[in-house]
């Protein structure tokens, strides 16, 4: 073979650059390990912002940007008011959850920079970096004390490595006007409508407490379901004659409903007109709670009001009624400055009528039926 190649000099030139070429591969591949092991041993995880969480009780605004596609971007405000709690502008003001508003405070004030990528532009929409305003998929991050913007961050996909060696969370992140990428250890909520961030708290009366509910109160053919202390199960006190009750399951639901229940949106309450002949339902517990609740349409939605009342003949005789003054005061400060817009579950439950809620009466039912009592001599 090496005669071959002394004698035959276009193969020994060959032969000469391909070893020539195979000296350089390696050489590269070398260069690349070492590079590579150089940068991960002189890089040190440290905060995407230095000293953010120590401003994180000035921050007073907090903007969320994602992509609509073709249709441009959207924005959610988070704003603090002047008693200090935190309102979305979107929806006339009204609280946000306080849980998710610290969860992002501290996960963007917390972030940290676990491991540098790419600082090439042409790469961010692999890592999901790409500016919403770009049709990109990343959502934009800003917090803001006044008109001063504290911190801009991107947030991009969530790696195959989803938590690091120690359990904490990785995605992939840039600064706001930087090309600089990094895989970030830390979390935040990255919810992309307004009614995400909604604080949740509705009607949390106990299911314990609940005595009565009045569906269509108020009109010639209200459904009264009641139920005693202690009782499991409610049951219909007006039942028209030849008519009984659908069943204990049928009638929990209904007058449970609302209870097990969120809303679907929210406005202020001049927002929308609730004409007296407004379909009412009528809450009522065993410790003198009274909630009012009228229903309104608007495009085919269900709306409603709330307002609360402390009432004394709705307790035990002699019983404090302070608690449930309380309760009603918590409940007019909460809800009787909105209006919600209900699901569509909660809007068929509590507009039932009572030819839903019962059919007709058979023999069985004659036999079911308590014996009156019989008078005392």
């Amino acid at each position: 073979m090496f005669e071959t190649l002394r004698s035959n000099k276009p193969q020994r030139n060959l032969a000469v650059l391909a070893a020539a070429t195979l000296i350089a591969v390696i050489a590269a591949a070398i260069a690349v390990v070492t590079d590579e092991g150089s940068v991960r041993a002189t890089f040190v995880p440290h905060p995407l912002f230095e000293g953010l969480d120590e401003r994180l009780d000035q921050v007073d605004r907090i903007v969320y940007t994602v992509s609509r596609g073709m249709n441009g971007v959207s924005k959610i405000e988070l704003a603090r008011n002047g008693e200090g709690r935190w309102v979305t502008p979107a929806r006339g003001g009204y609280p946000v959850s306080d849980a998710l508003v610290k969860k992002t405070l501290l996960g963007v004030g917390g972030m940290e920079a676990y491991e540098p990528r790419t600082a090439n532009p042409e790469w961010h929409r692999n890592l999901g970096l790409l500016k919403p305003e770009d049709i990109g998929s990343a959502v934009r991050v800003e917090f803001f004390k006044g008109d001063e913007r504290v911190a801009g961050l991107l947030v991009g996909k969530v790696p195959e490595r989803a938590v690091d060696v120690k359990g904490e969370g990785l995605i992939y992140v840039r600064r706001d006007g930087e090309d600089e990428t990094f895989l970030a250890r830390g979390r935040l909520p990255l919810y992309k409508t307004v009614n995400d961030w909604l604080d949740p708290a509705f009607i949390d009366i106990s299911r314990e407490k609940l005595a009565r509910v009045t569906l269509w109160a108020g009109t010639e053919t209200p459904v009264v379901l009641s139920r005693a202390p202690g009782e499991e199960n409610f049951s219909i006190e007006n039942p028209p004659e030849g008519r009984a009750s659908r069943g204990a399951p049928v009638l929990n639901k209904t007058a449970t409903a609302i209870l097990d229940s969120g809303f679907d949106d929210v406005a202020p309450a001049a927002t929308l007109d609730f004409p007296e002949d407004t379909p009412k339902v009528i809450f009522e517990t065993f410790d003198g709670l009274r909630l009012h609740m009228r229903m309104a349409g608007e495009g085919g939605a269900l709306w409603a009001k709330f307002d609360a009342e402390a009432d004394p003949a709705l307790g035990p005789e002699g019983g404090d009624i302070a608690p449930a003054e309380e309760r009603a005061r918590e409940f007019n400060e909460r809800l009787a400055g909105w209006t919600y817009k209900l699901p569509q579950e909660l809007g068929n439950q509590l507009t039932q009528t009572m030819d839903l809620l019962t059919r007709e009466a058979g023999p069985a039912d004659a036999m079911m039926s308590p014996m009156p009592e019989r008078a005392q001599p």
